[in-house]
This record gives C-alpha cells, structure tokens and sequence, in this order.
C-alpha cells in the first residue's frame, strides 16, 4: 500500500461506478424538470450528491496513491493514510444510500465515517509530507 497503487486503482474504480451512476441519474431525471429543478425529491438530490462526491472521492484517492509514492516516512504511515483515504470512500457511498433508502438515518454513520477518514488521512498527508525529505522544511 505504501506504494499508491491501491488508492490508485480504487479511485479509478469509484470513478467508473460514479459515472456509471450518472448515467442512470441523467436518464431519469427528464421527468423532474418538467415543473423546474426545484421539483427534484429530497432522495433523488441526495443520491445526486452521492454520484458527485462518489467522483470527487476517487479523484482524491488518485491523487493521494500519486503522492503516496514520493514521500520519504515510514510505511506505517504511509499504510494507515492510505486505509483512511480508502475508508474517506464511506461519505459519498452514505450519502448516495441515503437517497437510495429514501432518508434512512442509518445510512448517516457511512457518511460520518467516510468524513472523519477523510480529515485523518488529510492529516496523517501533512504529516507526512512534514517528515518527507523531499518536501520537508529547511
């Protein structure tokens, strides 16, 4: 894992499902327009929210597996940030359950997981792009 490749490879497979998922939203989402864009259901909008997360999410996921790489700390490190960027995945996957399951309220712990992931990893990054003789301080 310490290599990117994993985060790499699953942010290139979120980004497949998310635009898969698009897709299927895009070609049913004629009828909503008819009275205006405001006439979108709550679900409907939030299983929106989960496809453009769900593609923002694995673009973060690229871009961590690109850094992941270069940095210069320990594999341990590089190891748990790249479980918490994957498990960051959790957030869009809630949100889109959430409209799926019309606003079941379980679905709410995915969402808060994927984001306490998401500050972690961001967090165990800057860690270690601190230690990184590559890009560390002077």
């Amino acid at each position: 894992m310490g290599n990117g490749r994993f985060n790499i490879y699953l942010g290139l497979v979120v980004l497949i499902a998310a635009a898969v998922g698009g897709f299927a939203l895009g070609k049913s989402l004629d009828p909503y327009f008819a009275q205006g864009y405001a006439q979108i259901p709550y679900w409907r909008y939030l299983t929106k929210a989960g496809h453009t997360h769900g593609m923002t999410f694995g673009l973060i996921n690229i871009l961590f597996g690109l850094l992941i790489s270069h940095l210069t700390c320990s594999e341990r490190l590089k190891r748990n940030a790249a479980v918490l960027t994957a498990t960051a995945l959790f957030l869009p996957l809630g949100t889109c359950l959430r409209g799926l399951t019309q606003g079941a309220m379980f679905t709410v712990v995915f969402a808060a997981i994927g984001g306490f992931s998401l500050i972690g990893a961001c967090v165990l990054l800057m860690r270690g792009l601190s230690r990184s003789e590559k890009w560390g301080s002077n």
